[in-house]
């Protein structure tokens, strides 16, 4: 199983595909999600969240394909619409009450977050632990996420620190509640210390992926 980190414009159009239909066969065909119809692409999800600079962490393997999936991204606060980078320079509140300038208040949000408990029953775990180092290498304090009570669970087995949010505070996913992950977990890391993540290019050969349309010709 290997970790691919990259951004969406940086994405393999093949690869993008892929993650397209892996994604319409988990959320709207799986889970009966909404696809806004000017983002309807037979057989694939997308939605209005999907912009250049996002960041996807995907669980591939040469066997089964793409086996799981998350997108980071900066956290939007429902209220005011500012984003965490807006927070940091103008001192907003939030939902919490405290001033998002604090360090505390440093937030990524992850959503489409998913993975194929058939291949790898660890298989969240390992999507979050490098989900939470990359937050932490950018200087991120929390993760928002959706969660389930599967993943509630899963949490609560494995000893994932964690705490719930009001119902809201994230907008990417449909009617999920939300919990906050800080990004220091001593027993994930304990797990997975030393995993690395991958560039596209690195499984390119056996992923069979063309290279992104913009470095075509050069």
């Amino acid at each position: 199983m290997k970790i691919i980190q990259t951004k969406l414009k940086d994405m393999p159009s093949s690869l993008l595909a892929e993650l397209g239909s892996y994604r319409y066969s988990v959320f709207a065909r799986g889970e009966g999600w909404s696809i806004p119809s000017r983002l309807s692409t037979p057989g694939q999800e997308y939605d209005r969240y999907d912009r250049s600079d996002v960041i996807w962490l995907i669980a591939w393997t040469a066997q089964h394909g793409i086996c799981g999936c998350a997108r980071l991204m900066a956290w939007q606060d429902p209220d005011s619409g500012h984003t965490t980078a807006d927070h940091s320079s103008n001192g907003i509140n939030n939902v919490n009450g405290s001033s998002a300038s604090d360090a505390s208040d440093t937030v990524w949000e992850m959503s489409r977050f998913s993975a194929r408990l058939e291949i790898d029953e660890e298989l969240p775990l390992n999507i979050l632990w490098h989900a939470v180092q990359l937050a932490e290498q950018s200087g991120i304090k929390y993760l928002y996420s959706a969660a389930t009570p599967m993943l509630e669970q899963m949490f609560e087995q494995h000893q994932v620190n964690y705490h719930p949010l009001t119902p809201g505070v994230i907008q990417s996913e449909d009617n999920l509640f939300a919990v906050k992950i800080p990004v220091t977990q001593l027993k994930l890391a304990e797990k997975f210390h030393g995993a690395r993540r991958f560039r596209p290019e690195e499984v390119l050969p056996t992923l069979g992926v063309s290279v992104p349309w913009g470095t075509r010709g050069r």
